[in-house]
């Protein structure tokens, strides 16, 4: 027996020295202690905004919103703490759609309007509305078991770098999965996609901080890589522009009817475009022009708009990778957006 206990406590004591090893190094690293951005995290607050009054506010979005709209600024300005309900690379119609139909929440919502995602089909087939839609059949569907766990998981992704991991596709989280195909180089056949780095990490309110891209010219280029592979589409592969016009109507009216019925409940809709440059900025300027999409969206809903273009202190930026503010600027955007929606009587 006392040689049993003997290996027992060794093997405890080279487990324990592994852990703290392994979590030195990737806090060397700089890798940083945070929540895991999953469906898990995002229905929590889906769930909260039912006990919330007319006077609060949900932040609806893609990655724009949730890199631009800093949450103790917003709260510094207007009084409110808002939750945040974007998500990144998906169309933020679904959880329009979703509030105003399945929930009594009457306050204010900031839409952000990313051209490319919110005006993609809003159908199960698509992309960008299916990644959203997952998400909140997740809220609807979850099992105390599916709360259990997330509970569970709270205390370990306060203390441990090394779980640093998400949904996504970043190769260099430090998931098993992805650390295996990001350590060991096996042979690639056929060329893939640039890989994709990990540039940003979130707090337990899902309020973003960007990472390295913006003090790393290079690896900011890694994520302007992954950007122009994305955006790199033949034109025969394009929808027709008839098929492209119905589409934007489509969603213009399905907009209007969503902004209208929420109304009818108190409640309001502030739309908001979010800064880009380079090339996103001219590919959404040509494909999405403004008076044809974002202006109509505003127009037609009868709702208060703030478009980027529009106002100095929102167009003083330049986003380090094309699509998102730094942190430093983003909270100074908040402050400044937060007192001009004030200032108008939106908030």
């Amino acid at each position: 027996f006392g040689m049993n206990k003997k290996t027992v406590f060794l093997a405890l004591g080279l487990t324990l020295a592994a852990i703290v090893f392994w979590e030195l190094h990737w806090r060397s690293e700089g890798y940083p202690i945070a929540p895991e951005d999953d469906k898990h995290l995002y229905a929590e607050h889906r769930a909260s905004i039912e006990k919330l009054g007319k006077d609060d506010v949900v932040l609806l979005g893609s990655s724009r919103v949730l890199f631009d709209f800093q949450l103790d600024e917003f709260e510094s300005v207007t009084g409110r703490r808002p939750v945040m309900l974007a998500a990144a690379g998906s169309n933020p119609i679904a959880a329009l759609k979703d509030i105003v139909e399945n929930s009594k929440f009457s306050g204010k919502i900031i839409l952000g309007i990313t051209p490319p995602l919110y005006f993609s089909p809003p159908t199960m087939d698509q992309f960008f509305f299916r990644r959203a839609q997952k998400l909140l059949d997740h809220y609807h569907k979850r099992t105390w078991a599916d709360r259990w766990t997330h509970t569970v998981k709270k205390p370990f992704q306060n203390t441990f770098a090394f779980l640093t991991a998400s949904p996504e596709s970043f190769y260099n989280e430090l998931d098993p999965r992805t650390l295996l195909e990001w350590k060991i180089k096996l042979p690639v056949r056929v060329p893939g996609e640039p890989p994709f780095p990990m540039f940003q990490y979130l707090d337990w309110d899902r309020n973003v901080t960007m990472w390295r891209a913006d003090t790393d010219p290079e690896y900011a280029k890694m994520v302007t890589e992954v950007w122009k592979d994305a955006v790199n589409v033949p034109p025969e592969a394009l929808p027709p522009p008839e098929v492209i016009e119905e589409g934007r109507k489509g969603t213009i009216a399905m907009t209007v009817g969503l902004v209208k019925a929420f109304e009818e409940r108190g409640g309001q809709v502030i739309f908001v475009r979010c800064p880009s440059s380079d090339l996103f900025l001219d590919i959404e300027s040509k494909a999405f022009p403004r008076n044809m999409y974002f202006d109509q969206l505003v127009g037609q809903s009868g709702s208060y708009g703030y478009h980027f273009q529009d106002y100095p202190f929102m167009n003083k930026y330049t986003p380090p990778e094309w699509s998102h503010l730094n942190t430093r600027d983003a909270k100074q955007f908040t402050l400044d957006v937060a007192a001009q929606m004030l200032k108008d009587g939106a908030l």
